[in-house]
């Protein structure tokens, strides 16, 4: 059975997030993980607190379940009695949610892991960073991510850029897409940026071996291409985004070295800040 995993900390754009990941879950006919990482000040040494009292920590830990269990109550409610109502698991661990969420799917094989942006000031950032971006890094399953306020709506079309520079890794991902798609009965385009004239000889040889490859395995007719001209990639998928009548877009995120994130953040994790879409990231390590 297909697993979402949606990570929450209980605040409302955390709960946002939720609210999407389930009814995708419903759509997809998914069991459902709701997961809680406690953040304990004894394991966030530069913050200068001691170590809380074991009756303390035994208050938060029911406090959490809890809010947790309210919450679930929540999520179960917004099916109809007709639709299907999706397997649903709370899990409640004291740790970082990056590590957390990397034992939640090491435990069992997950179809996607469901975050919020991260919306706390600036004592909340020092405290726990950016989930979203630390998840970008770490997790190894698919990640969406939900912008606060997001409504889940039928996803019609699905659009995963690319910059054709890694066939065969690109097309193991269109492969998952395709499933996730057919799912959902959506569209799938693939999105090439680029200032480059569209009918050079490289590209065109390059999508000729895509479509050809896809027509043969992928077994899906719903999938499209589109060259967008800009010289700017976050430019152009800004404009789809915007434009494209798109309702989420895919990227791979590929890991960088230390060096090369100080000096820029990657394409996906700046159009996490740009795009208001829900964005589906795939991680891949890479180095450079």
């Amino acid at each position: 059975m297909k697993t979402i995993i949606l990570a929450t900390d209980f605040s409302e754009s955390s709960k946002d997030a939720a609210r999407y990941g389930y009814d995708l879950a419903c759509r997809i006919r998914a069991k459902v993980i709701i997961v809680n990482a406690m953040i304990i000040t004894a394991e966030i040494p530069q913050t200068g607190f001691v170590t809380w009292p074991d009756q303390e920590f035994d208050a938060l830990l029911h406090d959490y379940e809890t809010e947790i269990q309210k919450f679930r109550t929540e999520l179960e409610a917004r099916v109809s009695p007709d639709s299907y109502l999706p397997k649903l698991v709370c899990v409640n661990e004291a740790g970082r949610l990056t590590e957390v969420i990397r034992k939640a799917t090491a435990d069992c094989y997950t179809e996607l892991v469901v975050i919020g942006t991260h919306q706390g000031g600036m004592l909340s950032s020092l405290l726990i960073g950016n989930h979203a971006e630390q998840l970008i890094d770490t997790v190894t399953s698919p990640l969406l991510i939900v912008k606060p306020g997001t409504v889940f709506k039928p996803l019609k079309k699905i659009a995963f850029a690319t910059e054709f520079k890694n066939p065969k890794q690109d097309l193991e991902i269109i492969y998952h897409l395709t499933r996730f798609a057919k799912l959902l009965n959506a569209e799938l385009l693939l999105v090439h940026v680029s200032d480059k004239p569209e009918n050079t000889a490289s590209l065109q040889k390059t999508l000729a071996d895509y479509l050809l490859e896809l027509s043969n395995k992928a077994n899906y007719p719903h999938i499209y291409y589109r060259l967008i001209h800009n010289a700017k990639i976050e430019a152009g998928l800004t404009w789809l985004c915007e434009h494209g009548q798109v309702d989420m877009l895919a990227m791979v995120h590929r890991s960088r070295n230390v060096l090369a994130e100080y000096f820029g953040l990657s394409h996906t994790k700046k159009m996490n800040k740009l795009s208001a879409l829900p964005l589906l990231v795939f991680h891949l390590q890479h180095n450079g």
